[in-house]
C-alpha cells in the first residue's frame, strides 16, 4: 500500500474547503425515511456507470412511489435511463424495496453496540447488488458528516497504488487509513472523498452531480 499521493492530498486540503463542504452536505442529510430510501436508490444506480448516467437515472426514478410496486415499470424506466444492467438493477431494487420497507430501521440506524464498519459489513451481506463500496456510499449520503466508513472505489484504490480487482482484500486497510487521515485533518471521511473526487473532475464543489439530491 502506497500512501504518498494520499498524504499529499490531505496536506493540501484548505480549512475553507472543509467548512464549505461540511456546511453544504449537512443540508443534504436525509430528515425523512423517504429521503434515506432514495439515497440507497442512488447508490444502486451508481454501480458500473458514469456519474452523468447515474444522475440521469436517478432523476427518472426518484419519484419511487410510481414504480416501487410495479416491476415492469421499474424495468422500463431503467432501460430509458441507459444506465445499463437493466435486468440486474430491476432484480436488485425489487428485492431491496421489500427488505427496506419491511425493516426500515435496519437500513438507516446503526446499532449502539456496533461500529460503522460492522454495520456496513452487516448491510453488505444482506443487500443484493451493492457490495461493500456502494453500501458505504449509501451510508455516506445518509450520514455525510458522521459516517466512519468510505466508498473505496477504483479511484481510491489507485490512489493507494492498488488495483481494486486484484487487491480487494485490502479494502478495510485502506479504508481505515482514509478514515484516520480524515479525522486527523478535521473533516468527515466522506467530505474528504468528495473533495478528492471533485478535484479529479476539476470541479470546485459537488453540485454538478449532487444537485439531484437537493429536492
Amino acid at each position: 500500500m502506497l500512501t504518498d499521493n494520499v498524504a499529499k492530498f490531505f496536506s493540501l486540503i484548505r480549512d475553507k474547503e472543509i467548512s464549505d463542504y461540511t456546511n453544504y452536505w449537512s443540508q443534504l442529510q436525509p430528515r425523512f425515511i423517504d429521503e434515506a430510501f432514495k439515497r440507497y436508490v442512488f447508490a444502486f444506480l451508481s454501480v458500473h456507470t458514469t456519474w452523468e448516467n447515474n444522475c440521469k437515472a436517478y432523476n427518472i426514478l426518484k419519484d419511487f412511489n410510481k414504480w416501487k410496486d410495479d416491476e415492469a415499470l421499474l424495468h422500463k424506466k431503467l432501460v430509458q435511463s441507459r444506465a445499463g444492467m437493466h435486468n440486474n438493477r430491476t432484480k436488485y431494487l425489487i428485492k431491496f424495496i421489500k427488505d427496506f420497507w419491511s425493516d426500515q430501521a435496519a437500513f438507516v440506524v446503526k446499532e449502539d453496540d456496533e461500529s460503522w464498519t460492522e454495520w456496513r459489513d452487516r448491510l453488505t451481506k444482506s443487500i443484493l447488488g451493492l457490495g461493500k463500496a456502494k453500501t458505504s456510499f449509501a451510508l455516506e449520503m445518509m450520514y455525510p458528516v458522521d459516517a466512519q466508513v468510505a466508498c473505496m472505489d477504483t479511484h481510491l484504490f489507485k490512489a493507494y497504488g492498488l488495483d481494486q480487482t486484484k487487491d480487494s482484500k485490502h479494502y478495510h486497510q485502506i479504508e481505515a487509513d482514509w478514515v484516520e487521515r480524515s479525522n486527523k485533518r478535521g473533516l468527515a471521511p466522506y467530505m474528504a472523498r468528495c473533495l478528492y473526487w471533485d478535484k479529479n473532475q476539476n470541479r470546485k464543489n459537488s453540485r454538478y452531480w449532487s444537485k439531484v439530491l437537493e429536492n
